[in-house]
Formats: C-alpha cells, sequence, structure tokens
C-alpha cells in the first residue's frame, strides 16, 4: 500500500519525458523535413508502456493515475513548446 499512486507518477514522469523529446524533434515545429521516424515510433511506442505495464501489474489505480497525469503533463509540455515557438517566431 505504501507505492499507491507512487508508481503511476513515475511512469507518467516518463511519458511525459518521450512526449518532451517528441515535442523537441517534431518536423513540424522546426520546419524541416522529416528525420528519424524510426526514432519517432519509438518514443510514441514509449508513451504508453508504462500504463500498459501497470494494467498488466493489475495496478488499476495506478493506471489512472498515470493516465490523468500523463494528460496534463502532455497538455502543459504542448502548451510551453507552443509559447516558445510563437516567442521565436513573432516579428
Amino acid at each position: 500500500m505504501m507505492l499507491l499512486g507512487w508508481l503511476g507518477l513515475s511512469g507518467a514522469l516518463v511519458s511525459a519525458a518521450c512526449i518532451a523529446i517528441l515535442a523537441t524533434i517534431d518536423p513540424r515545429r522546426r520546419g524541416v523535413a522529416r528525420a528519424r521516424p524510426g526514432l519517432r515510433r519509438l518514443l510514441i511506442a514509449a508513451i504508453f508502456m508504462p500504463g500498459l505495464a501497470l494494467g498488466a501489474a493489475g495496478r488499476w489505480s495506478d493506471v489512472l493515475i498515470w493516465v490523468g497525469a500523463a494528460a496534463i503533463f502532455g497538455w502543459a509540455i504542448a502548451a510551453l513548446a507552443n509559447m516558445r515557438r510563437k516567442r521565436h517566431h513573432s516579428p
């Protein structure tokens, strides 16, 4: 019972790290041609691995924590990446 919630939160942080890497290498944000599609696919798969592992282990409360926290972290990363891009491209 002591780990209740911490596994879901740590899984969400792993997913958020993958989302942040995807946000930095996204070719549409950088305005360049597609680069490294294999890396992009690997990161997309890695985003969902913590949730799949928690579900396979039967830690359903941690799965719910992972889903909620990963969604909030992903939203925040996307918002910050968009703000940074607008700041660099504004006249």
